[in-house]
């Protein structure tokens, strides 16, 4: 048997009430030698897009052993475990698109399983599906059950894809964006990187639905790498590889720009 000596935790469950506790009390009993590592407890309720993205940023820097990740209050896809990188890792989760961009960041899935309930409990496991269903089964695996135990297996394949934006490109060059994230410092991630944005030049236009913070459209510079910008709207490069909409010595919260918000990158003319 392989045992696995960490366990990541990603959820909506927040740290209001005793739900994270009792995932780590689960987790405990079910594998003592493991060490649990909250990675986050404060997604948006339901917000699969979130932690969808939290976790493919993650994922690259998480110690090799068990991911549980439980977003959504009702288990209403199968819960499903998945191994990856030769069976260095596994993750478990509903079957909701949270665990797949994590999963092709990682190299892909060498197997999967649909997670079975115990049809005396059902009713109950689908209200609670981080205590009754992901948490059990996670503790399992840390100690030493195989994958196979869990139930039966799957084509890694026929799982939801990733619901991470990838961005577009109009047929006039125009860059097509979306909002990934805004950061408490009041940057503005955005899902394209500088390769993207090749041959645009440095001066932008980003264009936007209007909001009742701000205007449709304003001119960012883009940044030498590494360089955050020293006035004015910029684009510059993030921790992750892409590209964030900063202001120098502020934040560029005033620009009213949520999470999904689509925003147009094009040359200024």
């Amino acid at each position: 048997m392989s045992h696995f000596g960490t366990i990541t935790c990603l959820s909506d469950l927040g740290n209001s009430d005793e739900s994270v506790g009792v995932i780590h009390s689960i987790l405990r009993q079910a594998a003592p030698h493991a060490s649990v590592i909250d990675l986050s407890h404060e997604i948006d309720p339901g917000d699969t897009r979130t932690a969808a993205l939290m976790l493919a940023r993650s994922v690259p820097y998480l110690a090799p052993g068990i991911v549980l990740a439980s977003v959504g209050h009702r288990l209403v896809r199968p819960a499903i475990a998945v191994s990856v990188g030769d069976g260095q890792s596994m993750l478990v989760g509903p079957d909701n698109g949270v665990l797949a961009a994590a999963t092709a960041a990682v190299g892909g899935a060498d197997e999967a399983v649909h997670i079975g309930l115990d049809p005396a409990s059902e009713a109950a496991s689908a209200l609670h599906p981080a205590r009754d269903v992901l948490a059990p089964a996670a503790g399992r695996l840390a100690a030493g059950e195989p994958l196979s135990s869990l139930g039966a297996a799957v084509d890694p394949s026929l799982l939801l894809p990733a619901l991470v934006a990838v961005p577009r490109i109009a047929d006039d060059g125009m860059v097509i964006a979306e909002v990934l994230s805004v950061t408490r410092w009041g940057t503005v991630q955005i899902n394209v990187d500088r390769e993207i944005l090749d041959g645009l030049g440095d001066l932008l236009v980003a264009e936007w639905a209007p909001t009742p913070q701000s205007d449709t459209s304003q001119a960012v510079r883009l940044m030498p790498p590494r360089q955050a910008g020293t006035s004015g709207l910029a684009l510059a490069d993030d921790p992750h590889g892409l590209l964030e909409l900063t202001v120098a010595g502020g934040s560029a919260a005033h620009l009213g720009l949520d999470v999904g918000t689509e925003v147009r990158l094009r040359p200024a003319t």
